[in-house]
């Protein structure tokens, strides 16, 4: 922080040089006027110093007021039509225009519409003296200067210089770019930065931004109406905006340094907030009596209550040794920006030496601006690494729930793995007791018995019943997903020569058609066991001569139908209670999620298997004793 404030220190000398009291061979610099009413004959002519402010005469000053200035012995010209001179007035107004020899040569504001609101004071002013208007003699030369006042603005006349024309214009250019291009700046950046914290603000809502942008906002709008020239107000309204400003900038500025030094003061709470409510208040009171003392008096009061609030600050930090470095920048600066302030005050108001055409204030609010900018950068990236840590955090911990999930995950696959082995391990024992255990237990019950007569040919039979069932059981765990048309292969494989030994023939009329996904093996084995019913049936019952399969779509579902030309279905109230083989083949086909109809084929019987392609169960049980 020393070399902060020992470039500080170089500024100030830096400024100190570049402002000494400007003296320049062959320029000459007016401080003394004769003044007069132009309207008022009778108020006689004295003699001011300049600067000379028109708000510390009385009210009848107030109005069009004449400086007649004294030609300069020193300048001389030895020929009027080829003298080249001008005159630099860095500070007139409100309205001004310039005479020499009683002939106008520039006006600035004079003709405009009195309802207008023109602000002369704001830029410098550089006029060229015309050849042809001087005298021979330069001593008979007359200027003078013509104002129209405006109270409450501090109007009047400044120092006036006269000289060579390209000295004066190169310093009305250097006055310019001082003055005017950069309160421009001051005041674009002020704006800018006082936008940028209130969409950090906006984002991170921490307190220190908004005071920030709200201080910024408030200086860039008072430094802007400022140097406007002719701004789009009335002078009151004009003059209430600025101060009015100047009173909310202070009023923050102040809860901002309370802000960033973490000290809960609540004298300076206070009198933050009543500096906003009273600054328009005082400012209105002024217009309405026309005495600049009221304004001088709060402006002192508003630099008295920033500074005692920055000291206050200071000193409760240092008073425990917890001075941030942060904190001890922003005071440097703000001291630096005060010093500044005391310069052009002195200067200006008391007569110290100095040249105050050229302004410390403007550079030591725009060097606060930068640092306030940087105090919220500063911030803003703070804020910024705490989310990024926070976020890695956050991923460390989400990635070790993942991995803790996903181990679990695995785990618990592995358990439904198991559970499904174990599941079909025990349909699978279910269905060979059932079907081959059954018919292994008929074929040895038969051997075994001393009392009956083999039949080879029988006995041949049942084992070949058993072979098939164990080989549709090993069919059924071929992976054939949900391709009926395959699936009804397999079992026209297995099952086609045992029809065609029945005299049975049997027609294949099976269309491609969309997967089924309840087609898994135990489904499979359902649709295997369903249709082994019904060609058992049709052998038995039905005294058919032909079976045709077919299959297609019907909008969202897949048909399977099985049709003989048999002895037909009888009439439905004669019909027999379902047996244990028509509910194995309901039951069946209700776990398949397919809906079953029994119809007659004309001859024959038909039955239809409707399997939805969305997996929706049935919206009614399948039944026998229906007609259909």
């Amino acid at each position: 922080m020393g070399i902060v404030a020992l470039l500080l220190l170089a500024v100030l000398g830096a400024l100190y040089g570049l402002t000494r009291p400007w003296a320049v061979p062959g320029v000459f610099a007016l401080d003394v006027a004769q003044i007069s009413l132009p309207h008022d004959p009778g108020q006689a002519p004295r003699t001011v110093r300049l600067p000379h402010v028109l708000d510390d005469e009385g009210p009848a000053w107030w109005g069009t007021v004449r400086y007649e200035l004294p030609w300069p012995t020193g300048l001389h010209y030895d020929d009027a039509a080829s003298a080249r001179l001008g005159v630099l007035l860095p500070r007139a107004g409100i309205r001004l225009r310039v005479l020499l020899n009683e002939q106008e040569i520039y006006q600035f504001g004079w003709t405009a519409p009195r309802d207008q609101t023109v602000v002369g004071s704001a830029v410098p002013h550089y006029v060229a003296l015309p050849p042809a208007l001087l005298s021979w003699q330069p001593q008979d030369n007359r200027l003078a200067v013509e104002v129209q006042a405006q109270i409450l603005d501090r109007s009047g006349l400044g120092r006036v210089v006269l000289g060579p024309q390209e000295v004066l214009q190169d310093r009305h250019q250097s006055l310019l770019l001082w003055q005017g291009t950069g309160s421009w700046v001051m005041a674009a950046l002020a704006l800018f930065i006082g936008a940028l914290a209130l969409l950090l603000w906006r984002a991170l809502r921490e307190r220190l931004f908004l005071l920030i942008g709200l201080a910024s906002l408030a200086h860039g709008l008072r430094t802007a109406l400022l140097v406007a020239v002719e701004p789009p107000l009335p002078f009151a309204a004009l003059l209430l905006a600025r101060w009015t400003a100047f009173g909310i900038y202070v009023g923050f500025f102040v809860l901002t340094i309370e802000e960033l030094f973490g000290r809960r003061l609540r004298w300076v709470r206070r009198g933050a907030w009543l500096t906003m409510v009273l600054t328009p208040l005082l400012i209105t009171a002024a217009l309405w009596a026309d005495d600049y003392d009221v304004i001088r008096f709060w402006a002192g009061v508003l630099t008295v209550f920033a500074a005692a609030s920055l000291l206050a600050a200071v000193r409760e930090r240092l008073s425990q040794r917890a001075l941030l470095p942060q904190q001890q920048l922003v005071a440097l600066v703000a001291l630096f920006t005060w010093v500044t302030a005391l310069r052009d005050f002195g200067v200006i108001q008391l007569g110290w030496p100095g040249d105050g055409d050229l302004r410390w204030m403007s550079f030591g609010s725009l060097v606060l601006t930068l640092t306030l900018g940087w105090v919220l950068v500063e911030r803003a990236a703070g804020w910024a690494q705490t989310v990024h840590r926070l976020n890695e955090t956050l991923a460390q911990r989400i990635a070790q729930r993942e991995r803790e999930l996903s181990a679990a995950f695995q785990r618990l696959q592995a358990a439904e793995r198991q559970r499904a082995i174990e599941e079909e391990r025990r349909r699978l024992m279910r269905d060979m007791h059932d079907g081959l255990g059954s018919q292994l237990v008929q074929t040895l019950n038969l051997v075994r018995n001393p009392d009956a007569q083999l039949d080879r040919e029988a006995l041949a039979a049942m084992l070949r019943q058993a072979l098939d069932e164990l080989r549709l059981t090993l069919d059924s765990f071929e992976p054939m997903d949900g391709d009926l048309p395959a699936i009804l292969g397999t079992l026209r494989r297995r099952l086609g020569p045992a029809l065609e030994g029945a005299g049975i023939e049997l027609r294949w009329e099976v269309q491609d058609v969309p997967p089924l996904a309840v087609l898994d093996s135990r489904g499979v084995l359902h649709l295997f066991r369903c249709l082994q019913e019904i060609f058992a049936n049709v052998v038995k019952h039905a005294q058919a001569r032909r079976i045709v399969v077919s299959t297609w779509q019907r909008d969202d579902h897949v048909i399977l139908t099985i049709e003989d030309d048999g002895v037909g279905l009888p009439p439905v109230d004669q019909r027999p209670r379902e047996g244990r083989g028509l509910r194995n083949v309901l039951t069946r086909a209700a776990k398949l999620g397919a809906t079953v109809r029994f119809y007659d084929a004309h001859p024959g019987t038909g039955i239809e298997f409707a399997f939805p392609l969305d997996g929706a169960r049935p919206s009614r049980d399948s039944g026998w004793q229906t007609t259909h």
